[in-house]
């Protein structure tokens, strides 16, 4: 299968508008956008430190996540996700 139509497969049981995470609890969680990310590495305008939204989750043609974040797509080493605790 390339890669193309392996995103559209995966594209018809996950959403642009959400993320599934594992929290410090152990527990699988649902993220919707937008939610909270703080930058830990420099990219783009942004410095470690600076919390962000992410718009939406998107996928390469190369199967590598995506944060749109300002209308930009990151990678989402960039970042990490900030949890409020359930």
């Amino acid at each position: 299968m390339n890669n193309r139509k392996y995103i559209r497969e995966i594209f018809r049981v996950v959403s642009i508008d959400s993320i599934l995470i594992i929290d410090k609890h152990g527990n699988l969680r649902r993220l919707y956008c937008p939610f909270r990310v703080i930058v830990v590495i420099p990219v783009g305008e942004y410095k470690p430190g600076i919390i962000v939204f992410v718009e939406a989750i998107k996928m390469t043609e190369e199967l590598k996540d995506v944060f749109i974040i300002g209308g930009k797509a990151y990678y989402l080493v960039y970042f990490r996700i900030m949890l409020d605790d359930p």
